[in-house]
């Protein structure tokens, strides 16, 4: 079996554990921590929204960290950090330690560990199968929505939502650090392999509906690269799609509750939306591999946009969970086709830092989707016309991919240059 498939094994846990832990479990400790310290609910979501501003920021430098080191020292040391987040959080007094805890060690560990790490090892592995492949990890991160929400909501009724931190923190050092240590290696060459398992190089398969553009790849600055017009536009129609998706996973839960449903009931409706991501992952990474690569996002978009209609309009619990499942399959779309995009554009040796940079683009976008949510809610008593906004937000997504315009043949064929990869043994 072609080794790249346990790289991507390794990005379905890491996936799982950096987000199912901080982003699907949030929604069900939002109201255990309001009521422990007598927050809004603008207040508590404020954190992450801090979280999501020191990722922004530190973004690019982890992105130029994973292009040039060891991509199994970063994971490793970003899940001790996770770890000692959330230790820490179990200790918390008061809700700005909590919002310090996520602005430094859960962001950084996070950040390491999760998504932005694991795309970028999985496009190094991977060309032609880069859809499917990232799909597959991809799916790590709705698996964990599906079981972190029950899961945590069990596990806070039986010891606490303090003793459940200290659980939390128990889970990266068991797994994730044996995983990335035993496992990780940066690039195929690095084994002697070439990406997809192929014996031989082979030229890249045309981009459907792209346009033409030479193959070599060139040096990108971070001022070049920030001039690029495709950065831009992928950059503003994920971070639409992130602020979506970011408020909506975070406030289902207490939307569903508000409306009369049982936490229980309530966590199982987040799990739909997580469960049918599994779904959607697979099928637009296929679909991504095959077709213009902004159709499917079109595509998946716009059934984003269809499921926040039917949330706003589902009052009873059948149709609840109908809408999240719709919701969840295009919303299961954005992390495959993220990174497809960015590698068909740029090349597979850029994936990395080109993440790294979206990210300071895409924060003032998806940082806000949150707190605003829970704003509309402290003034109005409902999230209707939050809801009305994210319809509005999926629409613009697909406005801008307009104006994306990829090269018929992917960028860089080789390595850049020695410098990298400069650790030959990860």
């Amino acid at each position: 079996m072609f080794y790249g498939w346990r790289i991507v094994t390794v990005a379905f846990v890491t996936n799982f554990i950096a987000v199912g832990l901080v982003f699907y479990s949030y929604g069900v400790f939002f109201k255990a921590l309001a009521a422990e310290f007598g927050g809004s609910r603008f207040g508590v979501a404020t954190g992450l929204a801090i979280m999501n501003i020191a990722i922004g920021v530190c973004a690019p430098f982890l992105g130029q960290a994973l292009d040039r080191s060891s991509i199994r020292n970063v994971i490793c040391l970003g899940a001790v950090l996770t770890a000692v987040g959330f230790f820490l959080a179990s200790q918390i007094e008061a809700l700005w330690q909590f919002f310090a805890v996520m602005g430094t060690f859960l962001a950084l560990g996070v950040m390491a560990v999760g998504p932005l790490t694991g795309a970028t090892l999985v496009a190094n592995w991977f060309t032609e199968r880069r859809g499917v492949a990232l799909g597959i990890a991809g799916m790590g991160i709705s698996a964990s929505g599906f079981a972190m929400a029950p899961l945590a909501t069990l596990l806070i009724g039986a010891i606490g939502w303090r003793d459940t931190f200290l659980v939390y923190g128990a889970v990266p050092l068991i797994v994730v650090v044996p995983l990335a240590w035993l496992v990780v290696v940066n690039r195929p060459e690095r084994m002697g392999l070439r990406p997809d398992g192929v014996q031989d190089p082979a030229e890249a398969a045309p981009v459907p509906g792209a346009s033409p553009a030479p193959a070599s790849e060139p040096d990108w600055s971070t001022r070049r690269a920030l001039g690029q017009r495709n950065l831009w536009v992928i950059a503003i129609a994920i971070a639409l799609n992130s602020c979506t998706n970011g408020a909506m996973l975070t406030h289902i839960v207490p939307h569903a509750t508000d409306i009369g449903f049982e936490p229980l009931a309530a966590a199982w409706v987040l799990s739909s939306i997580a469960g049918f991501g599994v779904a959607g992952k697979l099928l637009f990474g296929w679909i991504a591999d095959r077709i213009d690569k902004r159709l499917t996002l079109w595509c998946a978009t716009g059934l984003q946009g269809l499921g926040v209609v039917l949330i706003m309009s589902a009052e009873q619990y059948h149709l609840l969970l109908l809408a999240g499942m719709v919701y969840g399959l295009g919303m299961g779309g954005m992390p495959p086709l993220m990174g497809a995009l960015l590698g068909a554009a740029f090349g597979r040796f850029r994936v990395g830092r080109m993440i790294g940079l979206m990210n300071p683009i895409m924060l003032p976008i998806r940082v806000l989707g949150i707190p605003y949510a829970g704003w509309i809610f402290d003034r109005t008593g409902s999230y209707q016309i939050a809801f009305l906004t994210f319809i509005g937000l999926c629409v613009a997504s697909m406005l801008v991919l307009v104006f994306l315009r990829l090269p018929e043949v992917e960028p860089g064929t080789e390595p850049p240059g020695p410098t990298g990869d400069p650790n030959p043994s990860s």
